[in-house]
């Protein structure tokens, strides 16, 4: 393959008042040697690749002034979302909140600007095109809290855990690279394959780390998800399986030109065997490395559809048939069943009431 993904390698440890330092001699070493004639390959990494880690440091050490420190061990990685009330560590607080696809507009736009200007907060952007709101006094958690919630801004706890992780490009209509759907397709991507958790019989807090480009260049790192979609042409996904909750592994293509409206032909029965086959506390990237992406291809190929246990209870959401009916028109017009609109409006609600209410 010409481009590729590629994990990072240790280069070495500089002492805190040296980082900038460091930063300026490998960001001086990528301007003076990386490539320059083909856009594909102007990445650092390819430059890394072709040289090796140890040349990329002999020359970054001479920009520095200096020889590396020993690289030291860290501690086991830990994706951490920061979303929610957390404590600062000088008093105040701070609040992540989640946004779907990195975009903000209306209703949305407007409290964030009342909340920021009114309380003079500062703001982080995360790489998860996610807002940190920071400098947060005690007293004014509910205020804000409360307009926050009125605005659709959630608390974590009250969003799909599936969209928690996921992330796309812009692709369509702002990125000339593009040739197919990621940022606008991705909410009704994430939908289906809630659809199909509940189908196969997933429960609601279980997730997997989603990921969807509109090229293979991948700049919302679907490389490194549980499930990545990268655009192969139009309306049309290459299949990644393999990276890890925590996001430092790299997934594997698992197929090809795989359609959109064929989705649920390769997912149901990867979630469906992944629930009744996974070990302990293994996740979805752990199992489809674990069994084999040959053994996977047998499963998706032999696929009938999951087996239908019989129902342990009936919960009704409909106490006339007139209510339903309304609800399944309205269902309808968003491909979705009665059961699900009726699910999400329960949950909406329910948030935007305990966000109310709450610090």
């Amino acid at each position: 393959e010409t481009t590729f993904p590629r994990l990072a390698e240790p280069l070495g440890y500089v002492p805190k008042e040296d980082i900038l330092y460091a930063i300026k001699a490998i960001v001086v070493t990528q301007r003076e040697n990386g490539r320059r004639d083909d856009r594909k390959y102007s990445r650092m990494k390819y430059l890394i690749s072709s040289w090796g880690i140890e040349k990329f440091r002999s020359v970054v050490e001479q920009y520095y002034g200096k020889k590396f420190e020993q690289f030291r061990e860290l501690p086991e990685w830990e994706f951490k979302s920061h979303l929610g009330w957390n404590k600062q560590g000088d008093g105040s607080y701070y609040c992540g909140l989640h946004v779907d696809n990195g975009r903000i507009g209306g209703v949305m736009k407007k409290a964030l600007r009342e909340v920021i200007e009114k309380y003079n907060l500062s703001i982080r952007l995360t790489p998860n095109q996610n807002i940190i709101l920071c400098d947060i006094r005690t007293a004014w958690k509910r205020p804000i809290t409360t307009i926050l919630a009125k605005a659709g801004l959630l608390h974590p706890r009250f969003v799909d855990p599936l969209n928690l992780t996921a992330m796309a490009c812009p692709a369509f209509p702002l990125c000339p690279l593009a040739i197919t759907e990621a940022e606008r397709g991705i909410p009704d991507i994430l939908k289906r394959v809630r659809s199909v958790f509940e189908k196969v019989g997933l429960k609601y807090n279980e997730s997997v780390v989603i990921r969807v480009t509109g090229c293979a260049n991948g700049c919302a790192r679907p490389y490194m998800a549980e499930l990545g979609l990268v655009g192969d042409g139009p309306n049309s996904y290459q299949i990644w399986l393999g990276g890890t909750p925590n996001q430092t592994s790299i997934a594997r293509s698992f197929m090809n030109k795989v359609k959109i409206q064929d989705l649920e032909k390769v997912l149901e029965p990867l979630f469906y065997y992944w629930r009744r086959k996974r070990q302990s506390k293994e996740s979805f990237g752990g199992y489809t490395n674990r069994m084999g992406f040959e053994k996977l291809h047998e499963l998706v190929d032999k696929w009938e559809g999951p087996k239908v246990a019989p129902a342990r209870y009936n919960l009704k959401l409909f106490a006339d048939k007139e209510t339903y009916e309304a609800v399944d028109e309205l269902a309808k017009q968003q491909d979705k069943t009665a059961h699900q609109l009726a699910m999400e409006v329960i949950r909406n609600f329910v948030g935007s009431q305990r966000n109310g209410k709450s610090e």
